[in-house]
């Protein structure tokens, strides 16, 4: 029996269990029929026995990136992921430009820009209140709607999609990739792996790829429904959870992500428990106490980790293998903003990787982890200057005192949001004095 007519005989089966994760998951589940999600998410043994040009771990905005761009030029793409989507993830759930413009190149811009839903306002407050409003574009949608659909469309594009969880990675004689499955008999070859999965490093670490055991920072969110109008991005850098930040994003329909992040080690430091801290922001910050006191329904609070300023696994590149995503750390620090970096690293990675297999030279892969360390990274520095800056609260007290004061402040803020200025254009002596004068 060929694997279209065993994909035939399973389609029933499987069709009873995405309906009984339908009725448990809302109607985010309903933007993809049954039989869609079947057709294009296949069982692992349904996969051809072949060696594929890339096998892509963890179908992230990273991972799935890197399948989007290698599947339109023609290459042989499996990607796989341990959970069939659409999956719930935990995330502030916020698009800023450097996310836009890498889904733009993917050819999902418009359908992202219609489906989410448009910010034009972010505000700040630091821990004594003092407010300050930033123009800016940002773009809200869930993890479980945004990742399946770029998923999706690599998979339109030509890449296989399969569900089950690496727990082993080698590299032959050959230099080529070989990827075990837990619980399934049978492995999958490929001339190139890329790794994109997420904070969790332990895969790389288990064959020898070195990796922080803490994560830079941790954070809880939840999502709220109530009867408040909020329709701007609202960060706080309260007193109740300094030196993190908690924040409300609104989604649309009166829903909203509320949630709050620390730096692991300052948390571990002060004995933090991030729980109560969330429960402290909303009960003290006036904003987040409006909205829960007029809510109508919340989700429970759900943690995870982050790994920023390329806290993540080292080297970036092996051999025929690469890191890409949060996997390396690419998440920057002072905003936690981690989608975009994510997806640029996804890009970026398919760009060498399709240069090396076009070229058959696959010593082409050292580029990558070049490119990283040229292009990225002295972007992440300035975005930790910035960070270290507002940790300290007079300090944080004073910038944002003199942003409100200063439209010129307020615009260079804006731009560090969409990567035009560089944050030390305000986060130095030399801007700060500019302030007073402009």
């Amino acid at each position: 029996m060929d694997a279209l007519a065993r994909g035939r005989q399973l389609l029933p089966s499987l069709a009873n269990d995405l309906m009984r994760e339908h009725s448990t998951n809302g109607t985010d589940a309903q933007m993809i029929s049954l039989e869609e999600k079947v057709k294009w998410q296949l069982p692992a043994s349904l996969v051809p026995d072949k060696k594929w040009d890339v096998v892509i771990i963890g179908a992230g905005p990273a991972g799935s990136i890197a399948a989007v761009h290698l599947a339109a030029k023609n290459h042989q793409v499996l990607l796989i992921d341990k959970q069939r989507f659409p999956r719930d993830k935990v995330c502030g759930d916020g698009l800023i430009q450097d996310a836009l413009r890498c889904l733009d190149n993917a050819g999902l811009g418009e359908r992202i820009r219609e489906r989410g839903h448009l910010v034009q306002i972010a505000t700040a407050f630091s821990p004594s209140r003092i407010e300050v409003e930033v123009v800016g574009l940002f773009i809200t949608m869930k993890r479980r709607m945004l990742d399946t659909m770029i998923a999706r469309r690599a998979v339109d594009l030509g890449a296989d999609f399969i569900c089950g969880e690496v727990d082993k990675i080698s590299v032959k004689k050959d230099q080529s990739v070989c990827f075990s499955l837990r619980d399934i008999h049978r492995n999958f070859h490929a001339h190139v792996g890329i790794i994109a999965t997420g904070a969790n490093v332990r895969l790389l670490q288990r064959i020898g790829w070195q990796a922080p055991s803490r994560p830079s920072a941790v954070a809880v969110r939840c999502y709220v429904t109530s009867s408040l109008e909020l329709d701007r991005m609202v960060i706080s850098y309260d007193k109740s959870i300094a030196p993190g930040y908690a924040w409300i994003f609104p989604m649309g329909k009166h829903e909203y992500n509320v949630g709050c992040g620390i730096s692991s080690r300052r948390a571990a430091k002060k004995s933090m428990h991030l729980k109560r801290a969330f429960e402290d922001f909303v009960r003290e910050f006036p904003l987040a106490r409006e909205l829960m006191r007029r809510r109508t329904a919340a989700t429970p609070l759900k943690g995870y980790a982050l790994r920023y300023g390329f806290e993540g696994v080292y080297p970036y590149a092996r051999g025929p293998l690469l890191a890409i995503g949060e996997t390396i750390g690419t998440t920057l620090p002072f905003t936690y903003e981690g989608i975009g970096k994510a997806m640029e690293t996804g890009q970026l990675a398919a760009e060498i990787v399709h240069a090396a297999l076009d070229s058959g030279n696959l010593r082409k892969l050292v580029e990558y982890p070049q490119r990283l360390e040229s292009e990225l990274k002295p972007r992440c520095r300035s975005y930790r200057i910035a960070q270290r800056w507002l940790a300290v609260p007079k300090i944080n007290d004073f910038l944002l005192n003199r942003a409100r004061k200063s439209k010129h402040s307020r615009e260079i803020l804006s731009g560090i949001l969409t990567e035009t200025n560089d944050p030390r254009e305000f986060f130095s002596l030399k801007g700060i004095i500019r302030t007073f004068f402009k």
